[in-house]
């Protein structure tokens, strides 16, 4: 074999090995090794350590630009609950969301065989960012209209007779999946700092930096960063999904990425070698 080819090779076969090589593992993740960060396994824990029915307020604050971060983060979460017995509300201060969080967790709860209204509900878009949150430690039929995202009257599901207001006692932890304003800094004035209840954060990578001061303060009990956090989290779940899938693929991208800069320059200078031979 002549090395010095690589240097000239065709430019339509890298796309055919990048297309076989990212389509794989989004059909069957691999399981490439990661490691699971301090702030991933505080994540889990926390709501591994909640005792059975528990009710776990989820701010789901996000628009479908980020959506392919905070899915799997939403997806991983809301198993989690199902799996350990705990009861799900969700929120959405962000108007983008409700139809985005719905083809998350209906079908998991669906696929669990869980009860809308009993093991969760979903309240909805409002309006108003930190104030509705305020206005929700108060009284959730209040601040809500007295519905949920269909409209159903919030009287009539076991659960919000149950949970009347977010607040310490009736709900045992709190979960904001965000990526920006509002979001988490909300629960942290309004509710989780003032209250006292735990609180765990799920942001988009790059708002990782501005959260890390509230984890090592404790004020975040754990961190579930990016897509990267959310295949974490599912490898500690023992449940890859979609966040495994989606870092394999990255993964592999990388290394091909280093391959062929690899092949590239081995063509170059194999070449030049050659050259260099026929001019003596």
């Amino acid at each position: 074999m002549k090395w010095s080819r690589l240097s000239s090779l065709d430019v339509r076969w890298i796309y055919v090995v990048f297309l076989v090589v990212l389509v794989i593992p989004m059909f069957r993740p691999l399981g490439l090794p990661m490691s699971i960060t301090p702030e991933v396994r505080d994540y889990a824990n926390t709501i591994e350590s909640l005792p059975p029915g528990s009710v776990v307020w989820i701010g789901a604050d996000y628009s479908p630009g980020s959506a392919a971060e905070n899915n799997p983060q939403l997806a991983a979460t809301f198993r989690h609950c199902m799996m350990k017995g705990h009861k799900v509300i969700i929120l959405e201060l962000w108007e983008q969301a409700p139809d985005i969080v719905r083809s998350i967790v209906d079908p998991i709860a669906r696929e669990m065989g869980k009860v809308y209204g009993v093991d969760y509900v979903n309240l909805g878009y409002k309006p108003g960012g930190g104030v509705a949150v305020l206005a929700m430690t108060r009284d959730i039929k209040t601040a809500s209209a007295g519905v949920d995202i269909s409209g159903t009257k919030l009287e009539n599901f076991p659960l919000m007779q149950q949970v009347t207001a977010l607040q310490k006692g009736q709900v045992q932890l709190v979960i904001s999946i965000n990526t920006g304003s509002p979001g988490y800094a909300d629960y942290l004035n309004y509710v989780t700092d003032p209250l006292g209840i735990p609180f765990l954060s799920c942001p988009t990578a790059g708002m990782l930096t501005g959260q890390m001061p509230f984890y090592r303060s404790k004020q975040i009990r754990g961190l579930l960063p990016g897509l990267a956090g959310a295949a974490q989290y599912e490898i500690w779940l023992k449940q890859p999904g979609d966040a495994c899938r989606q870092m394999d693929a990255q993964s592999l991208g990388h290394l091909i990425v280093l391959l062929f800069v690899a092949l590239g320059n081995i063509g170059y200078f194999a070449s030049r070698k050659e050259k260099g031979g026929a001019s003596k």
